[in-house]
């Protein structure tokens, strides 16, 4: 690309000054198709993209990709061309119908251009989108012929005064979303690691826990939570659309004096217990997914639905079979469970007692005995009108774990045999576990199961799984996915019962934003290790942490020994929602969520921090329209009137305040929660 001279004058004044936003480099060439152009994207001095937010710039791309054929190292590409040509822009707009997920209705307006580098086999296009609070972009290479790719060096650059929070880099997806500063990200000297270990004794399998000095953790996961040092912006950094021809990336982070740099980096061979290639193969003419930004505020992340508006369409005709819905789960308080039908039998009139449609029996169902075996379950269930999923081990040579049952899906005739009799069987769903790796093969895996278990109307939830990646709307028999640090880890290790509240908070913001969440929450008594949050809390967290398949995790006693109004409250929660609005919060502090059914709202909010403190959120809804409500919080004293296992003291994490009234779309609503507490409110439209 030629630079006149004025241009070079102004890039040099941008490089002092574009913090403040006193001046900017030439003319964008692709902006937000909003009248004020929120974001604007500019092909800065050896092709890096630059992209800005009310005039502010926000982050810089740097664009490298290389393969068997072709090193596309974009410092020396020259730019060949634009598509639209001149200042034209494709816009890109769509309207759609989600099945499951935070909105039903969805619109996507986001401007494209597509840039052209390079001469011959070195040509690659780089097509590029903007929303009003969006910036996406992927590589296009045309051609015919198979090709390797060998790497890439694709990579982001942040401001030195940002802050970031993140998840360390694992393969199950599976830690906390810590906050770190750029000096916090230098090296430091090595320390000795922590504990580690994802399932408890007894469990199917262990996973790596966290280890090491955090300082010195240089390998991140997707997503990348962001924010300017006023905290004027906010940004989610993540990738979407895999459909079998890549690999997942992760990033390693870099601190030099022009930022902080994030580059994508292809899975580590070990992963997958060594088994698949590490690089991608695949066969021109070929689109790389999308790298994705959504720049805002909180409520423009929280509330965003990029993750899937950039995926292709849906791909099932009759999606009429898929019924979202909470299930009570056989696993989290007796890990060997579902060996016995006694303890299945339990969960299955609890889910008829609670109204609740599923029940999710986990694995070793496979041997179930005393006193009947999974036909016995099946019947029952029947009966009862309760829906069945089933727990699978993923198997193949890609995991060590002996669980079962296993090595069922790994081939496509595998497959069709195991979804014919499950459809046979009546079973609505699947939970397949332990995949361990984002290889090209594993992600053509994924694809392959959701697209085998569509025609058998067999909906889907990956555990030990990677990120959510834009397959709901492709494949809305998807459900869910785990990828998180869930109230399993009571299970496994004394490590989730201190830091529970604050990362629960930190969900809504990082994870939860890119697709459904397999949390499995609301636990009022202890497993294997001790829970601090309070009953309101726990409570509040199915509306809080969206999934399609929402897990109930305690054991039967517990739900029965609650008051009647909670009961209710939890009998009629829906599992996919038609609207998602931010009402508060800021991750790690506190969260408060509205979601909308029908007519219904639903909010929920939780404290993230140990003190006791009161909240404002504005009730949702349309100007004029009036509600009934309930709310379920913390209890203040004895004399709250609702409280569970006994004699309570003043804000005693058990205790219940449940009171009825009204209110207006629009009113503020005052809450108080105590430390590690929570509220539910249902507003139902008059």
């Amino acid at each position: 690309m030629k630079f006149s001279l004025s241009m070079k004058a102004a890039l040099s004044c941008a490089a002092v000054f574009l913090a403040a936003g006193l001046c900017s480099a030439a003319d964008p060439f692709l902006t937000s198709p909003d009248t004020d152009k929120t974001i604007r994207v500019y092909l800065d001095e050896g092709n890096m993209l630059r992209v800005e937010r009310n005039a502010k710039e926000v982050f810089q791309v740097r664009l490298g990709l290389k393969s068997n054929k072709a090193n596309y190292d974009f410092s020396q590409l020259k730019l060949k061309g634009q598509l639209p040509s001149g200042n034209n822009v494709a816009l890109v707009t769509e309207k759609y119908t989600a099945v499951n997920g935070k909105r039903s209705e969805r619109t996507v307006r986001m401007n494209e251009k597509t840039l052209v580098f390079g001469e011959g086999e070195n040509q690659i296009g780089v097509i590029v989108r903007a929303g009003s609070d969006s910036f996406a972009f992927r590589y296009n290479i045309g051609g015919s012929g198979d090709v390797e790719f060998q790497g890439e060096t694709t990579s982001f650059v942040f401001p030195l005064t940002d802050g970031f929070r993140m998840q360390r880099r694992v393969t199950s997806y599976e830690d906390r979303y810590l906050a770190y500063t750029a000096d916090e990200l230098k090296p430091q000297p090595q320390q000795q690691g922590g504990p580690g270990g994802n399932r408890g004794p007894g469990g199917p399998g262990g996973r790596g826990g966290r280890g090491g000095n955090n300082n010195r953790i240089r390998n991140w996961n997707y997503p990348l939570l962001f924010n300017s040092a006023d905290k004027s912006t906010w940004g989610l950094l993540s990738e979407t659309w895999f459909d079998g021809t890549y690999c997942g990336t992760y990033l390693q982070s870099e601190v030099k004096d022009n930022g902080v740099t994030f580059t994508t980096h292809y899975p580590d061979p070990g992963e997958g217990a060594n088994q698949g290639a590490v690089n991608p193969t695949t066969t021109l003419p070929w689109k790389s997914p999308w790298r994705c930004v959504i720049i805002g505020t909180l409520a423009n992340i929280v509330e965003s639905t990029l993750i899937d508006d950039l995926a292709p369409e849906c791909a099932v005709d009759d999606v009429s079979w898929i019924t979202p819905g909470v299930a009570s789960w056989v696993y989290w308080a007796y890990n060997h469970g579902s060996k016995d039908y006694q303890i299945v039998k339990d969960y299955i009139l609890l889910a008829s007692e609670m109204k609740w449609p599923n029940v999710l029996i986990d694995w070793e169902w496979d041997v179930m005995g005393n006193g009947g075996n999974i036909d016995d379950a099946l019947k029952l269930a029947k009966e009862k009108n309760v829906g069945v999923w089933l727990w699978y081990n993923s198997g193949g040579k890609h995991n060590y774990v002996g669980g079962g049952p296993r090595d069922r899906f790994n081939t496509h005739e595998s497959r069709e045999k195991e979804f014919a009799w499950l459809t046979e069987k009546t079973v609505k769903g699947v939970k397949i576990d332990f995949f361990e790796s984002d290889k090209q093969s594993m992600m053509q895996y994924y694809v392959d199961i959701l697209k085998d278990a569509a025609p058998h109307k067999i909906m889907v939830n990956f555990h030990g799984a990677t990120l959510p990646r834009g397959w709901s709307r492709t494949y809305p028999n998807l459900m869910s996915m785990e990828c998180v640090w869930g109230a399993e880890q009571y299970n496994n290790h004394p490590m989730m019962t201190e830091p529970a509240a604050e990362h629960n908070t930190t969900l809504p913001f990082t994870r939860n934003v890119v697709g459904p969440m397999d949390y499995t929450p609301t636990a009022f008594t202890n497993s294997q290790h001790k829970h601090l949050t309070s009953h309101a809390h726990e409570l509040a967290l199915p509306v809080v942490f969206e999934s399609a398949c929402q897990h109930m995790a305690d054991r039967p006693s517990a739900f029965r020994a609650l008051p009647e109004k909670v009961k209710d409250f939890i009998a009629g929660l829906p599992t996919t929602w038609d609207d998602t609005k931010y009402l508060g919060g800021e991750p790690g502090d506190f969260v408060i969520l509205g979601r909308r059914k029908g007519d219904t709202w639903y909010v929920g909010g939780i404290n993230g921090k140990n003190e006791t403190r009161e909240v404002k959120f504005t009730v949702p809804g349309k100007a004029g329209d009036t509600y009934s409500f309930r709310k379920i919080a913390d209890g203040k004293d004895v004399d709250s009137g609702y409280f569970v296992n006994g004699d309570v003291k003043p804000d005693d994490p058990r205790a219940w305040d449940i009171a009825e009234g009204t209110a207006k779309a629009g009113d503020v609503i005052t809450v108080r929660m105590i430390g590690r507490g929570g509220f539910s409110f249902r507003f139902i439209k008059k």
